[in-house]
């Protein structure tokens, strides 16, 4: 669907070899993805482990179970929306906190490549730190017992510079985040691809019928631990063009 006017519309293809470029990535990431959709199962109330093999659903969909469906299809990096930018930066924006923001539901696997140019992405986290030791009256270090550690939270801001060439994943539906950009012209406007999950209006909306807070908090689990130990690379030019021989 269009994202300003939530109605689907006819979308033109992208060109053979950028097309070639993301199945190529999902190819050559397969075994994350396929992990990533096994872990999304198991979290699911509805899945049933014993019958992983033929994959028998015991009830109703739920959010995991959806979203797993949706890789299992292909549907992650399908969508492409190319961004250009130029002329005044919006730093007033980042100030004013305009410019923040959280993506739709097709973020939750979000693909960005910058071609050109340069802009910051800022985006806003929570670290979690956890306490060890303690001091005593006479200020001298104690270890904890076991199971009485402290854990704290603390929100911080990440700066992280995108320059051509240079590419992230994230799950831009459940991070608040912002782009920085700068002041420029056509010469050097910004001009970045983003590749995120593809799906019709109906799908997002039976997405958000089946989606209760406890599958939300598994999903959203399961991807940030899922992902956090990725080992994901980026396809080479041969094997680009191994997949462009396959759609052209």
């Amino acid at each position: 669907p269009n994202p300003l006017i939530g109605k689907d519309f006819h979308k033109p293809p992208a060109p053979s070899f950028t097309r070639a470029f993301y199945e190529a990535f999902r190819v050559v990431n397969g075994e994350i993805f396929d992990r990533l959709k096994r872990n999304l199962l198991r979290a699911s109330e509805f899945f049933n482990d014993d019958n992983a093999t033929n994959n028998t659903i015991l009830m109703e969909e739920d959010a995991c179970y959806v979203l797993a469906k949706w890789i299992e299809k292909g549907y992650h990096f399908g969508d492409l929306s190319i961004q250009i930018h130029y002329g005044k930066g919006n730093e007033g924006k980042l100030t004013s906190g305009v410019a923040w923001h959280t993506d739709a539901e097709n973020s939750l696997l979000h693909l960005a490549v910058t071609l050109r140019g340069s802009r910051v992405l800022h985006s806003r986290r929570t670290r979690r730190t956890t306490t060890t030791t303690v001091r005593d009256a006479n200020s001298t270090l104690l270890r904890r017992p076991k199971g009485q550690e402290q854990s704290t939270t603390k929100e911080e801001e990440v700066l992280e510079r995108q320059e051509p060439g240079n590419v992230y994943l994230s799950s831009s539906t459940l991070m608040r985040h912002a782009p920085r950009f700068f002041d420029t012209d056509y010469s050097t406007r910004v001009i970045a691809i983003h590749a995120r999950i593809l799906y019709t209006s109906a799908e997002v909306d039976h997405f958000r019928r089946v989606r209760t807070r406890d599958s939300w908090s598994k999903l959203t689990n399961v991807l940030a631990s899922t992902l956090a130990v990725a080992d994901l690379q980026m396809p080479s030019l041969a094997q680009v063009e191994s997949q462009l021989t396959m759609i052209s």
